[in-house]
């Protein structure tokens, strides 16, 4: 239940009015994802981790959630640039959806951290810095991911 707690609390922090920082147009991919995590109320998915040039990763995980947030955004996709020498990560920024709809993007903070155990960060971390992918077969697109989110959710009680 960590997770979702730790989702939720992340969620509601981009719940602030869109004039209160900075933006840009920046939405998340539409590429193959494969599934990162379910717990109660929310389903994550993420893209094949991409090299920078600085050694870091590039990951986007998107969140989908059974109850949207106080803006009214229940899909959230956050760009992570992770550390995997130093195991940090930093969310470069969080694009939020309603439904299929886009809403706004809204940077990160400008250092990485390391991520607590159980949170959204720490779990895209260990994926993305794993010499081993899972072997389950990636949705090929954001349609087909946000059709298995949606079954998913559904499913859950």
């Amino acid at each position: 239940m960590k997770i979702f707690e730790l989702c939720l609390a992340a969620a509601m922090a981009l719940a602030i009015p869109a004039a209160a920082s900075a933006q840009d147009a920046t939405q998340g991919p539409d590429e193959p994802m494969q599934m990162l995590f379910q717990v109660p109320g929310v389903v994550a998915f993420m893209t094949a981790p991409k090299p920078l040039e600085n050694g870091h990763k590039q990951v986007w995980t998107w969140l989908f959630l059974k109850q949207a947030i106080p803006s009214g955004a229940n899909n959230l996709a956050l760009e992570w640039d992770i550390d995997c020498a130093a195991g940090t990560v930093r969310t470069v920024r969080t694009a939020t959806y309603q439904d299929t709809t886009y809403v706004r993007t809204d940077p990160g903070p400008a250092a990485g951290t390391a991520p607590a155990a159980g949170t959204p960060g720490a779990v895209t971390m260990a994926s993305a810095c794993a010499t081993e992918r899972s072997r389950t077969r990636p949705s090929p697109n954001l349609t087909a991911v946000r059709a298995t989110a949606a079954q998913t959710l559904a499913a859950q009680h």
